[in-house]
């Protein structure tokens, strides 16, 4: 029997995975009260249906969070595999953001982080200094 491996991205991958699945079923939930609201007056199931599609894309106010959260969870973790000189082909976060972002996005998205990365000496610097 083979041992899986992990790579030193697979927890934070994991995290990342469960907090975008958190968000999908809070958008699951919203549509299911706003379909059960539109049934408690009476309405045709076709305006039920139609009221839970509209509710479960409507963007939440927690949405951006969660997934400027995932995305940096995801982000970290490419970093640790990077630096661990770990195979990329392998790094779970790596793969969930090429599947979900694709490539263009996800060098937007490398380069965002290295910009925040680079402040962070400096930010070190500063909250010991105060």
């Amino acid at each position: 029997m083979k041992q899986h491996r992990k790579s030193g991205c697979d927890d934070l991958a994991q995290l990342a995975r469960s907090i975008l699945k958190g968000k999908g079923r809070l958008h699951d939930g919203v549509a299911r009260a706003a379909g059960g609201l539109v049934g408690l007056f009476g309405r045709p199931k076709i305006e039920r249906v139609f009221a839970q599609e509209l509710a479960r894309r409507v963007p939440l106010p927690v949405d951006a969070q969660l997934s400027v959260a995932a995305r940096g969870l995801q982000i970290a973790g490419i970093y640790i595999c990077v630096v661990g000189s770990r195979d990329l082909a392998d790094c779970a976060c790596l793969l969930d953001v090429l599947r979900a972002e694709g490539k263009e996005r996800l060098e937007q998205l490398m380069q965002g982080a290295m910009e925040d990365w680079r402040c962070l000496p400096r930010r070190m610097r500063d909250d010991a200094a105060g």
